[in-house]
């Protein structure tokens, strides 16, 4: 598991599941750290570390090499080879890295639910592969291989294609049409389906005596693109979000109902930062990825991120065209034309694509899909009214049920059940964000002296509290910076007068005195800070600050 998050942190509660697919007993979280203390003990001296992270641990490879990088690395190479046979001995040769398939001898479902992508990268690589070499005329050489890779993937109709191509063009076309029939059968008597469209033409073509020669045979089996699974690994568990996971299900259930295949479908959802907005994205794209087996990007627009340089559209197209294997000399170089090329790639493809970050609707509109069957999910710490969307979701803050229940699951041991009344309190303090919950969980599980009315007493003090909850990968601060920075000088004014009002519901002609502004534009101005989340709107004309926003705010004055 910290070898298949890349470096990236992974949750004791993580492991914890991974190891134990079932019931974990009492003393899974120690087994779990005695386990790292081992690990640690093996590792003395080659480099690689396991760091503590939050309330899990980080593996640091510091360089040292790792199979799966060495075979994506020999395929990036093959991708860029013009001549058909060095193009084959690279690919092969990135093939024979492989000793079976990933992880084998382990059962659990949580960590194989890991590599399925992995799985399905080393197949689609054999079946270019495999294409290649059937248009050079190895048909005879690959009849072998090809019938023990289908009888370990029956269901995989690309590769009953290629053992039917190489068995007719040897001579044995009666084989290759039992073949056919074997599979017609194994789909209907296991799926209640017939094979696809292409894999009968074969069929039939192959009847008729019609299969052209291997200098001939562009379409019989094209080389497709390789399915795309860049979601980034589950650092934590999703966890208070299940109302708005069913809210977006069933949007999309509305949004394709009756139809054979749905359309575009668009998923916005905003909320402030700290709201959870790109774990829940996360969440819903590995919830949904079945359904979208051409491949689930992810893209980091960085709307927000340091530096406030947002990855502009024309140069996402571009990435997001090569990394579906579109040759570089082959992308367009303006803008529109990346945007017909995009559009066409996705085309008869069923694909998920997570724009993350968004700065506007205009910034991401070059990159939706528009493509029947595809799903783009689009994240924003503001409302995007304008975007003509499927479902359009605005992240609310936790409720108090399930902040208690995050903050008692980061925390692991009994002193939140001790003291339930200064949880809330920390709540409260945390302006019921998830990622402030998260990080003073950190704080207390980490510091087994405090108790949890000490933690709570500490968070108190406006002027203190967001230091006491950065953490090393939690920086609220620099997160609400972001947000602050994005506001032109009339909007940041009027947000630091906001931080000193001392009343709890916040009125248009009470920050009219204090700011010298007509309350038209006081109204205006709160209005549209309500549409960047830094204000809420509880009514006509009466808006609240979130507690960790107001101590932020008071920062600034």
């Amino acid at each position: 598991m910290l070898l298949l998050a890349d470096g990236k942190p992974v949750a004791l509660s993580r492991l914890v599941d991974a190891v134990w697919d079932e019931v974990a007993p009492s003393t899974a979280s120690k087994q779990i750290r005695n386990a790292v203390s081992d690990l640690r003990n093996l590792l003395v001296g080659t480099g690689v570390t396991i760091s503590p992270v939050g309330d899990g641990y980080r593996l640091d490879r510091a360089g040292a090499a790792l199979d799966l990088e060495d075979f994506t690395r020999q395929v990036e190479l093959a991708e860029r080879e013009t001549d058909p046979v060095r193009k084959i001995d690279t690919l092969r040769s990135a093939l024979s890295i492989w000793r079976g398939r990933a992880l084998t001898g382990l059962t659990g479902a949580l960590l194989l639910s890991q590599v399925v992508s992995v799985e399905e990268l080393r197949l689609t690589v054999l079946e270019q592969c495999i294409n290649l070499e059937l248009e050079l005329g190895r048909h005879a050489s690959l009849i072998g291989e090809l019938t023990a890779t289908v009888a370990e993937n029956p269901f995989r109709e690309r590769f009953v294609a290629q053992l039917m191509i190489a068995l007719c063009r040897s001579g044995a076309r009666a084989d290759a049409l039992r073949v056919f029939d074997t599979t017609r059968r194994l789909l209907r008597d296991e799926l209640g389906m017939d094979p696809e469209p292409r894999l009968k033409d074969l069929h039939r073509r192959i009847l008729g005596s019609d299969l052209p020669p291997a200098a001939t045979e562009p379409e019989a089996t094209p080389e497709l693109p390789r399915p795309r699974h860049t979601l980034p690994g589950e650092a934590v568990r999703l966890t208070g979000r299940e109302r708005e996971e069913a809210t977006v299900l069933q949007a999309l259930r509305h949004h394709a109902e009756g139809l054979s295949v749905a359309p575009p479908a668009i998923v916005a959802i905003d909320g402030m930062a700290g709201i959870g907005k790109t774990a829940f994205a996360l969440h819903l794209g590995r919830r949904l990825a079945a359904a979208y087996p051409d491949g689930q990007i992810f893209v980091d627009l960085g709307a927000h991120g340091i530096g406030g340089r947002w990855a502009e559209a024309s140069s996402v197209l571009s990435m997001l065209l090569r990394t579906s294997g579109v040759p570089a000399e082959a992308i367009p170089p303006d803008l529109e034309g990346r945007c017909t090329a995009w559009r066409t790639w996705l085309l008869g493809k069923r694909v998920l694509v997570i724009l993350d970050d968004a700065a506007s609707t205009s910034h991401i509109t070059p990159l939706l899909t528009g493509a029947a069957g595809c799903l783009t999910i689009v994240t924003s710490r503001r409302r995007l009214p304008s975007l003509h969307s499927t479902c359009q979701l605005s992240l609310p803050e936790f409720t108090i049920a399930a902040g208690r229940d995050l903050f008692s699951s980061v925390v692991g041991d009994n002193r939140p059940l001790a003291e339930t009344a200064a949880v809330d309190e920390i709540l409260r303090h945390c302006g019921r964000l998830p990622l402030a919950i998260r990080s003073a969980a950190v704080r207390l599980r980490h510091r087994t002296s405090w108790s949890v009315s000490y933690l709570a007493a500490r968070l108190a003090d406006d002027a203190s509290r967001l230091a006491e909850l950065n953490t090393e990968n939690t920086g609220l601060t620099a997160a609400f910076d972001m947000s602050f920075y994005w506001l032109d000088p009339e909007h940041q004014r009027l947000f630091r007068l906001l931080g000193r009002i001392d009343v709890e519901d916040i009125e248009p002609d009470q920050v009219a005195r204090m700011a010298g502004l007509s309350v038209s534009r006081v109204d205006r101005l709160l209005e549209e800070l309500v549409d960047f989340h830094l204000l809420k709107a509880i009514g006509q004309g009466r808006y609240r600050m979130n507690e960790l926003v107001r101590a932020y705010s008071l920062q600034l004055t």
